[in-house]
């Protein structure tokens, strides 16, 4: 007897290595094959094919797969109106929200509206939607469609603008563009063929692969929970967009932010200020650590209690710390230091610790600047 097997698309690009993660956490012994684009997830009665996520809503749609993962906007694009949504994927009240389709231009850009759009050249790989975009607002903008890695890099050079898939930390930044609007916010879905749910045995496979990838979503939730810096239990999902839209820029005026959240503006302020007097959100001016050091050291030291206090207290209104923590082990206090030079941290180490007489003990690494933070609040001394 034949056996039978459910046709899954993976979603290939941005998207693969959350998912690959999430399928691992579900049990899956997910298995790549880069050279040949082919995944395998451990399962004998699911076949996979590795696709962009537009692509997966489309021959989901069209029946040529039983399932799969893509997103929100992907099933706009591919417009995929007949497909099921079976299952949200994303972990809930993650501290950066959803994927966002972005129009970005470049920073130094005259571009300073959708307006200005006018008779400019757009480039993105949701072309539909990017067209949709433009006939609401009465614009009249070429659109170049590329399916290419790092449309980003066009930017600038055959085209005067983007629309892209964001998060923060995304590669916007390292293309210096910046955001001009927000078109979308999208979800990971898992999504299914009509024709397949009414297929007895394919119904019972797509409810199985649910069932795991949704307590696989929980397990990430409660890991997400345990590393948020934050108790997020004080805080709803207009807090945390606050918040996300005022760690990309501490300048952006509630008008901005009351966009982005669907708050009225003064429904912002309301927020900022509570998040302010309750001590969890706090808006200061930082340095970029590389405009004004080229070194960093870490510095563990040996120390008895008395000592330990009186070196916090020294290091606390230290210009040149930027990490200071009690630890355990041998080296009881780690403090990390930055300095235009290597003469900075020997008079330092030859200052505030080798003449300090409750000192037992000093391990000195010496290495470029620190990756995190790349900006910090020097302490006012």
């Amino acid at each position: 007897m034949k056996r039978c097997k459910l046709k899954f698309g993976f979603p290939l690009g941005a998207l693969q290595d959350e998912i690959v993660d999430l399928f691992k956490t579900a049990g899956y012994k997910v298995k790549f094959d880069q050279k040949l684009q082919k995944v395998e997830i451990g399962d004998p009665e699911i076949i996979c094919l590795f696709a962009r996520p537009i692509a997966i809503a489309s021959l989901v749609e069209k029946g040529l797969l039983d399932a799969g993962v893509s997103t929100e906007v992907s099933l706009i694009e591919a417009e995929a109106n007949k497909v099921k949504q079976i299952l949200e994927l994303e972990p809930g009240k993650s501290i950066w929200g959803k994927t966002k389709v972005i129009l970005a231009v470049p920073e130094n850009s005259k571009i300073k509206s959708i307006k200005d759009l006018n008779g400019k050249k757009i480039i993105t790989r949701i072309p539909k939607i990017t067209k949709e975009f433009l006939r609401k607002n009465k614009i009249s903008a070429e659109v170049m469609y590329s399916d290419t890695l790092i449309n980003e890099s066009k930017v600038g050079v055959i085209a005067d603008a983007i629309v892209e898939f964001s998060r923060i930390g995304n590669i916007l930044k390292d293309y210096n563009l910046k955001p001009l609007k927000t078109l979308f916010e999208s979800s990971v879905i898992l999504i299914a063929n009509q024709k397949a749910l009414r297929d007895k045995w394919k119904k019972k496979k797509i409810e199985s692969l649910t069932n795991l990838l949704e307590k696989a979503k929980t397990v990430q939730e409660q890991k997400l929970k345990f590393y948020t810096p934050w108790n997020t239990d004080q805080l709803d999902d207009i807090d945390l967009k606050i918040l996300q839209a005022l760690y990309r820029n501490g300048r952006k005026s509630f008008v901005e932010i009351a966009k982005e959240t669907k708050l009225s503006p003064v429904g912002v302020k309301n927020r900022v200020e509570k998040l302010l007097s309750e001590d969890i959100l706090k808006i200061q001016g930082l340095l970029n650590i590389k405009k004004v050091h080229s070194l960093s050291a870490t510095i563990g030291v040996e120390a008895n209690n008395e000592t330990l206090s009186n070196l916090i207290e020294k290091f606390e209104k230290s210009p040149l710390v930027y990490h200071l923590v009690k630890t355990s082990g041998r080296c009881n206090l780690v403090i990390g230091i930055v300095a235009p030079d290597l003469e900075s941290i020997e008079n330092f180490i030859a200052m505030w610790l080798r003449e300090e007489p409750g000192v037992k003990h000093i391990e000195v690494n010496i290495g470029e600047l620190p990756i995190i933070p790349k900006v910090w609040s020097p302490p006012i001394i």
